[in-house]
């Protein structure tokens, strides 16, 4: 399978999403440590204002920004399309982490929030956007369709 993406002539700052993904992922480990599961619905208005609007009233991209501003980081453009599409992942695992959360199947809420904290870490670690690999599954999936 070869890899793709979404693409789109938007550009977004690299430094800022990687930064946003760390912050989801201190969200997901407060989450787990303390079992406070109603910080999800923070990241869940949040991948929403980032996935489906320009993002600018997003509070993890404005914090973001401002970390990347006071550490100087160098502006490193890269398509909007694909990180978009990890938003709406990131959206739709935070409902679905809020569900199972809500109908007290705890478990499933932890697995769900840990498997989160893994894409977030390998976003803003290793710049791996796992969003990527799915878009691309779902091409192969689509093709077989066809």
């Amino acid at each position: 399978m070869e890899l793709s993406c979404p693409i789109s002539a938007e550009r977004v700052n690299e430094n800022v999403v990687r930064i946003v993904a760390l912050l989801v992922a201190f969200i997901a480990i407060s989450c787990i440590l303390f079992s406070n599961y109603w910080a999800i619905l923070v990241s869940t208005i949040d991948f929403a204002l980032r996935a489906f609007t320009s993002g600018k009233f997003s509070l993890l991209k404005i914090v973001a920004i401002k970390i990347s501003n006071a550490l100087n980081l160098q502006t490193m453009l890269t398509d909007l399309a694909p990180k978009k599409f990890a938003a709406t992942m990131g959206f739709v695992f935070c409902l679905l982490i809020t569900a199972t959360f809500l109908f007290n199947f705890c478990t499933a809420a932890l697995i769900l929030t840990a498997i989160m904290l893994i894409f977030a870490l390998l976003e803003s670690l290793l710049g791996v956007c796992v969003g990527c690999y799915v878009y691309s599954f779902l091409q192969v999936l689509k093709r077989g369709k066809a």
